[in-house]
């Protein structure tokens, strides 16, 4: 059974597996990303792309290729962040948390705003999440002999706090509901890395751990892996007392494709287009050579006569190494020209990939309906094209906040059955999102503003839009926008008449 547990993977993961490792690496970025979807050009040498050569049957490192200096810029991360930024700009209600757990929710110090952001953006990128809720294990009594929860006294004593995990799609390898839409079991996987003793070598092996749920509640039992492939069952198996699994699925596993699969794709384009720009760049510094087949007969016909013709053959490519360029130089006869120089593409060619570049990144923004994010194509958008991304954007973030509000309502309701002295709470999530559009919001109030015979009434709307884009923008002291919102409320006919008298121009 050990071995089975150790290798199954959920038929719907499987289809998926692949795709969402691509999509979780795209939102990180960084150099894994680069080794995983950097693609080798057609008829590339190895020399460009991994800056080695053949000698003697060997690969000999003699520069740094193309593959090592390929850099990233991270649009898929932006993406992700920008959903993070305005989910989060406004934080949930939480009315009747208890304060010091809710700076540790996790065990790890982490405060249960922060592992909210973290549910959100694996939510993002990995198509669905499972959240979990844990303690430590039962006690006995030493009076009755049975097993029971701890009282409050020996929480305190043997910290024993209820905590949340949140498991990435990738970490949950296989699970199984019943008729009823109940979660019978469900198997977890991570890496244990073990370095207690500093006189042993540290070590890490994988740990797979099976939920079950039973009667009373549900066991738990541990598999590591070991040799071969062999997985070990550690602990003994655990009976907790609870009304089902602890589990919490957020999303919905699918083997359909998930939205983000397309930014990763569109991702991985412009990292190769630009990576192939910046080749291109070089390429133009070092321009291509081009030498008469003559000039290199005479050449070899020397070196041959005075070193002999192994070696000659061995010389004429080393000249072939020092004159090349980047890559070998282009060898013609005399009668297609019988001159050398040097070939390059001209300015105009040059430009080609840097305009798909921009066209593949408003691509992108488009394709999650963040335009208004994406400072290239806001100039081009009529009003009811910008009218639409907003509403879409607003829609996309309320569609999230209720999610992960019920969420974390259902996991709540787990914690205490897990942990009857919880402190319960109902969280209330932000429904409606203000997507400001800063450039063009602040064009419109100057026109506004500098309209002839503005009513008093007007004016206070326009000074109160202004404030509404500055507070956008952020880094101001909340205390001190409401005391502004407050003074253009107050604001009096005289005092308006004064302002424009003393010059305020809008």
């Amino acid at each position: 059974m050990s071995n089975i547990i150790s290798t199954r993977v959920h038929r719907i993961l499987a289809a998926r597996r692949e795709q969402i490792a691509r999509n979780i690496a795209a939102w990180r970025g960084g150099q894994p990303y680069i080794d995983l979807r950097l693609w080798r050009a057609p008829n590339e040498s190895e020399l460009s792309w991994a800056g080695t050569r053949s000698e003697g049957g060997k690969q000999v490192f003699v520069s740094v290729g193309r593959k090592q200096r390929a850099a990233m810029i991270n649009d898929a991360g932006r993406v992700v962040s920008k959903i993070t930024q305005y989910l989060f700009k406004t934080h949930a209600d939480r009315t009747g948390i208890d304060d010091a757990w809710g700076k540790d929710v996790t065990g790890r110090g982490q405060s249960v705003g922060s592992f909210w952001v973290d549910v959100s953006e694996l939510l993002t990128a990995g198509q669905w999440v499972w959240l979990q809720v844990d303690r430590l294990g039962q006690i006995k009594d030493p009076i009755t002999g049975e097993m029971r929860q701890r009282t409050l006294l020996e929480k305190q004593r043997d910290s024993d706090q209820v905590r949340w995990t949140a498991w990435p799609s990738l970490s949950v390898p296989d699970w199984s509901f019943d008729s009823a839409g109940r979660l019978q079991w469900v198997i977890t996987e991570g890496e244990q890395y073990v370095n207690d003793d500093p006189k042993v070598e540290a070590e890490t092996y994988k740990l797979r751990t099976l939920w079950e749920r039973t009667a009373g509640g549900y066991r738990v039992t541990q598999y590591r892996s070991g040799k071969d492939g062999e997985s070990v069952q550690i602990g003994d198996t655990v009976a907790v007392i609870g009304d089902g699994l602890p589990f919490v699925l957020v999303g919905q596993p699918d083997e359909a494709p998930w939205w983000f699969d397309d930014v990763e794709s569109i991702q991985a384009q412009l990292l190769n287009l630009d990576s192939l720009h910046f080749e291109n760049l070089v390429r133009t510094v070092f321009p291509q050579l081009v030498i008469p087949t003559g000039m290199l007969d005479s050449l070899q016909s020397k070196l041959i006569e005075r070193v002999g013709a192994s070696n000659g053959e061995k010389i004429v490519e080393l000249v072939k190494e020092i004159v090349r360029g980047l890559d070998a130089p282009i060898v013609e006869s005399a009668e297609e020209a019988g001159v050398t120089r040097f070939i390059m593409p001209a300015a105009s060619d040059q430009k080609t990939i840097p305009d798909e570049l921009q066209r593949k990144r408003a691509l992108l923004f488009d394709m999650v309906g963040l335009s208004l994010f994406n400072k290239e194509t806001r100039q081009i958008q009529t009003a009811e094209s910008k009218q639409f991304d907003q509403l879409d954007t607003e829609s996309t973030l309320k569609h999230r906040a209720i999610i992960m509000q019920a969420a974390e309502e259902r996991l709540v309701e787990i914690t205490l059955k897990v942990d009857p002295t919880f402190a319960k709470y109902t969280p209330v999530w932000p429904t409606s999102f203000d997507v400001v559009d800063v450039e063009s919001d602040s064009a419109a109030i100057a026109m506004i503003g500098n309209l002839p015979d503005i009513t008093l009434s007007m004016r206070k709307i326009v000074l109160l839009a202004a404030l509404r884009i500055i507070s956008e923008r952020g880094g101001y002291d909340q205390d001190l926008i409401e005391q502004a919102r407050s003074e253009i409320k107050d604001i009096t006919e005289e005092q308006s008449v004064e302002a424009d008298v003393g010059g305020l121009d809008f």
